[in-house]
Formats: C-alpha cells, sequence, structure tokens
C-alpha cells in the first residue's frame, strides 16, 4: 500500500477556488430574508400551528 503518489508533490490533488465576495453576499442575504420571512409567519401562525387557538379565532 505506500503512500499516495501526490504526497511527494506536498500539496493536495483538489484546488478548491474562493468563493466570490458578491457570491457570499448574496447566500448571506438570502438566508437572512429566509429566516426573517419564517419568524415573521411564526409570530403570525404560530399560536394556530402550535394548538393555542383556533386558525378561525381573531
Amino acid at each position: 500500500m505506500g503512500p499516495p503518489k501526490y504526497a511527494s508533490r506536498g500539496s493536495h490533488p483538489i484546488h478548491v477556488h474562493p468563493v466570490r465576495p458578491l457570491y457570499r453576499f448574496m447566500a448571506t442575504g438570502l438566508g437572512a430574508t429566509m429566516w426573517f420571512f419564517l419568524m415573521y409567519r411564526a409570530k403570525k401562525d404560530g399560536p394556530a400551528l402550535l394548538g393555542w387557538k383556533h386558525p378561525w379565532d381573531h
């Protein structure tokens, strides 16, 4: 079995490029939007979803 072929080069054979700043910014923004929307819907529909009140009671 022996060492892998790339061990003599001193680096890993797969190179992962860094993420572009725009993609990172967009991912953060979309993730924040998703959580804000989920918390907004939980505020509006949470009691009915958890069974604390009926959905038709306002």
